[in-house]
């Protein structure tokens, strides 16, 4: 009876697609989630092969679905090979396989293609470049891509500060060709809540110890294009603020710091990464 009814609902599902795309064979474990990045919200996902647990998951796979993104974990090493169908707003479906296994991949971006247009004569260089992506879809990239981040495991755990009872720490850094991802971890060990202002984030190249802060080669502010909407980390409890800024190349002797600034208090911490940190950090594929 269970197959009909899972028959009778793939029937359906992919009866009203307007189109159907392959997303090839996704991998998870306990370590690892998955970030499946859509260009259309994300409307139903559905396995093969997962039912659900007393406790209100799923056996083998738990999945969370925000805007174009879902985040899939893999809870049980013993679960098989199965299929996912993602139905988007648009109609569209995207389907694959799904399995537990021993990958790092945490993101997978996918596109549907463009519609084939016949071309009869060579283009010219001018005719070939690509267009500029509309301030829209720029930013509709940037949020995916601090998306998938915010979900990425923390893998710094020395670069940070702790102001006051409050435990500041870089967890994430990524770049891909214009802009830089970071994710910071705050945990409030107070009885107050931290009010967030505001950020900064500041380059200061050729700086050395000893040096006072006016005798530092360059010293530039970098710009704060995208962040996260949490303002509040309420006490005794800890939250997750991601930040996106212009990319800036320095050099390995160098420094970025970031600074937060926290309204109607002094708790203000200085986070300095090392230049030779920032140029060794992941880049989007």
């Amino acid at each position: 009876m269970r197959k009909h009814i899972l028959f009778a609902v793939f029937t359906v599902f992919s009866s009203l697609a307007l189109a159907q795309y392959p997303m090839g064979n996704i991998q998870v474990n306990n370590n690892f989630t998955a970030t499946l990045n859509f260009t259309d919200s994300v409307k139903l996902t559905i396995f093969g092969n997962n039912p659900p647990t007393s406790n209100g998951h799923f056996k083998y796979y738990d999945v969370f679905q925000t805007g174009r993104s879902c985040i899939i974990r893999g809870n049980d090493p013993a679960a098989p090979l199965t299929s996912i169908n993602v139905k988007l707003a648009n109609g569209n479906i995207w389907f694959g396989t799904i399995k537990y296994g021993d990958s790092t991949k945490v993101f997978y971006s996918f596109v549907e293609p463009e519609a084939k247009r016949p071309t009869t004569t060579p283009l010219t260089n001018a005719e070939a470049a690509a267009p500029a992506a509309s301030p829209q879809e720029s930013e509709a990239r940037i949020k995916e891509r601090m998306d998938s981040v915010m979900a990425e495991p923390a893998e710094y755990s020395s670069i940070g500060a702790i102001e006051n009872g409050l435990v500041f720490q870089v967890a994430n850094i990524k770049n891909d060709d214009s802009y830089t991802y970071f994710k910071l971890i705050v945990s409030n060990n107070t009885g107050s809540d931290y009010n967030l202002d505001g950020a900064y984030f500041k380059v200061v190249e050729g700086k050395r110890k000893g040096f006072k802060r006016n005798e530092a080669k360059i010293e530039q502010r970098v710009q704060i294009v995208h962040q996260s909407t949490v303002k509040v980390i309420k006490a005794y409890s800890t939250e997750q603020l991601g930040f996106v800024i212009q990319r800036f190349t320095g050099g390995k002797n160098g420094t970025l710091t970031i600074q937060l600034r926290e309204l109607k208090g002094t708790r203000n911490p200085n986070i300095e990464i090392p230049g030779s940190k920032m140029l060794n950090v992941q880049v989007f594929e």
